[in-house]
């Protein structure tokens, strides 16, 4: 095997940290007794332009009104689009938003959002703006954490009241469920039956509500429902695969070195067991590298899991130049490094890495030994940078700008008996999730009484092997009613069969697994991406990641995260819906198998190919693969298949009916 093979994400990485990417609208009515007219698209600029930058909301309110300050002319308002709602003006805007009808002057006005405050670059996944971003704008604070006694949130948790109720006044959506809402002109129109404007004052002071009530009843929503909601929007704008790729890009003989199109070169995750950065690249006898890679899932309630590969050794040093530290995966065998599933790790509101809680990657049971990522924050929504070079680049700065350092990525390894390791990381987060729309997403709580359900649906998942000699291996997983995915495995369950009989949820435990109604531990495994309709297919996108040892011979199983050609995931739940009970099936996006890839055991297939390909006198520098590595390497890829729970099980029925 090639080890290229084994890089399928590394290279879009890459180009996200390095590289960018790449209408018609309505005059202002000047008459300042009327409203905003003629307003017809949600674009103040061609979305394909290199500097227009389309943004997504993460609520997705339809028909909110905004400006866009490089154009004087013209209104816009947002408007959805397959699974998003969209706005678009150019890189650098201010974006004014408001909601405001066309024959009335009155107006709910609803701050001013800086552009560059959301993403300085255009990139192919355009970011995410967020009721709290609105609702800071509005206040001039983030906070560091909802706080109802916090002005900024306060005003976040009017703005889901006024969202919320429109959507429940049109039965677009229930109280506590993410939906598309349109305000219509119509709607906006009858905010001529309302005594004032609002703005950041009413809404702080909360005289808005009596000020609305002829107009939208917000009260309907509570307090605590519209808190739990914002914490919802934050846990959702911060789903995603979060990435972070070995030094592959790292030179350090500078007199051959190649910028990647004149730009920066990224560190990847990488370091030594030097305490100053600079000495990673010096010539020493003592000098160790260490580096990595990994792949994370954060999920809709704001958990983080997975699993990556951590390479350890003495660094390779030819006539006193440190040799580019990539050369260490031919050296030595990887390591695996498992992230457990973590809730508080990052800062969801400042996008920062909790550095009282860091991302902790194990080793092994000893805690003291874990990898920890202590610092970073997300800059443009997607990058954690770890250097200042890459950073400066993403946030368009200048090579003599200073910047805070705490906003790098950095980790720290401590291991008994060996040094200590520290150094920087690029971390990149993917595929945010979208909403969920009800009439895929059947759940008792957005169906009507005698209407039937099918979330949550409990399903096996079937992988099989390339290498065939190997058998197959049957997991039971349940899509729950949030949209996240556990397992759902059977006591006495065997090294084939660990299907599940349906339990439900007992007690979440501290470590983030699940105690179900049938006494049995369950982990996080995934989570939901969006909703796809067509005439046959309606079907929802997954990403899963299966990492504990509990899994056995498919410990370490990833599909559906959709970073490459060919690696989505979806279930079609068409016939499902149309009451066939098994009626369920997942494919890629082209409808063909879904491949199952296991990073780790492909690395230690590419060690274990290197290894065999030596001389007897070269095998005795290296450690040879065990009998359990040789096991592992064979386990690297296959396919994964679907299939409804056991229907003879009362508690696995796929169909249900609200009572």
């Amino acid at each position: 095997m090639n080890k290229k093979i084994l890089l399928p994400f590394a290279l879009s990485a890459l180009t996200v940290v390095l590289h960018g990417c790449g209408g018609e609208s309505a005059k202002i009515n000047e008459d300042p007794t009327k409203g905003v007219s003629g307003v017809t698209t949600n674009n103040s600029c061609d979305v394909k332009n290199a500097d227009c930058l389309q943004f997504v909301l993460d609520y997705p309110i339809s028909g909110l009104n905004f400006d866009c300050s490089s154009d004087e002319f013209n209104h816009f308002a947002t408007k959805l689009e397959g699974n998003v709602v969209t706005g678009a003006c150019k890189l650098g805007d201010s974006v004014s938003f408001y909601i405001q009808g066309e024959d009335s002057a009155k107006k709910i006005t609803l701050g001013t959002v800086k552009l560059d405050d959301i993403s300085k670059m255009k990139f192919n996944t355009p970011p995410r703006l967020r009721v709290i971003d609105i609702a800071s704008a509005m206040t001039g604070n983030t906070p560091s954490a909802l706080n109802v006694n916090d002005n900024t949130t306060r005003v976040a948790m009017a703005l889901v009241k006024i969202f919320q109720t429109a959507g429940v006044e049109r039965d677009s959506n229930v109280i506590g469920d993410i939906q598309p809402t349109e305000l219509t002109v119509v709607k906006k129109d009858q905010l001529a039956s309302i005594s004032q404007d609002v703005g950041t004052a009413e809404i702080v002071s909360g005289a808005y509500i009596n000020i609305l009530r002829p107009w939208l009843n917000v009260s309907r929503v509570s307090d605590a429902q519209a808190l739990a909601m914002l914490q919802q929007l934050l846990h959702l704008a911060n789903t995603g695969v979060w990435q972070a790729d070995l030094p592959i890009a790292k030179l350090v003989d500078s007199g051959t070195a190649t910028p990647i199109e004149g730009s920066v070169r990224p560190d990847g995750f990488f370091g030594c067991n030097k305490s100053v950065a600079a000495d990673c690249v010096t010539a020493s006898a003592s000098l160790k590298h260490s580096m990595g890679n990994f792949l994370l899932i954060s999920d809709r309630q704001g958990y983080t899991i997975g699993y990556g590969q951590q390479w350890r050794g003495a660094a390779t040093i030819n006539n006193n130049i440190v040799v580019a530290p990539y050369i260490l995966t031919t050296k030595v065998k990887p390591l695996k490094v498992q992230v457990n599933a973590q809730h508080n790790w990052f800062n969801s509101i400042t996008r920062t890495v909790n550095a009282t809680q860091p991302l902790r990657l194990s080793l092994n049971n000893t805690a003291a030994e874990d990898l920890l990522i202590k610092q970073g924050k997300l800059i443009n929504g997607n990058t954690i940078a770890g250097t200042a070079e890459v950073y400066k680049q993403l946030a368009k700065l200048k090579a003599t700008d200073s910047i805070d350092s705490s906003h790098l990525g950095l980790w720290q390894h401590n291991i008994s008996g060996d040094d200590a390791y520290q150094g920087t990381i690029d971390i990149v987060k993917a595929n945010p999730s979208s909403y969920l729309a009800r009439d895929i997403f059947k759940t008792a709580a957005n169906v009507k009484a005698q209407q039937s359900y099918i979330f949550p649906l409990y399903a096996t998942l079937n992988f099989k092997f390339q290498d065939t000699t190997i058998p197959a291996v049957d997991v039971g997983i349940v899509i729950d009613e949030r949209g996240d995915i556990r397992t759902d495995i059977k006591a006495n369950a065997t090294a084939t069969d660990k299907t599940g009989i349906c339990g439900t949820v007992q007690s979440v435990n501290a470590d983030g697994t699940i105690t179900d109604s049938n006494g049995e531990t369950q982990y996080r495994i995934g989570t939901t991406g969006a909703t796809l309709f067509s005439s046959t297919d309606k079907s929802i996108s997954v990403r899963m990641l299966l990492s504990n040892p509990k899994f056995g011979h498919v410990d370490g199983a990833v599909f559906g995260l959709n970073l490459g050609a060919n690696s989505g995931a979806k279930i079609n739940v068409h016939n499902l819906l149309a009451g066939q009970a098994t009626g369920i099936n997942m494919t890629d996006f082209t409808n063909n198998s879904v491949i199952w890839s296991n990073t780790f055991a492909a690395y230690q297939l590419v060690y274990n190919n290197l290894y065999n390909e030596l001389t007897t006198e070269e095998k005795a520098k290296y450690d040879a693969p065990t009998d359990a590595e040789k096991e592992l390497a064979k386990r690297f890829s296959g396919t994964v298949t679907i299939k409804i729970a056991d229907q003879a099980i009362a508690a696995c029925k796929a169909i249900r009916v609200k009572a």
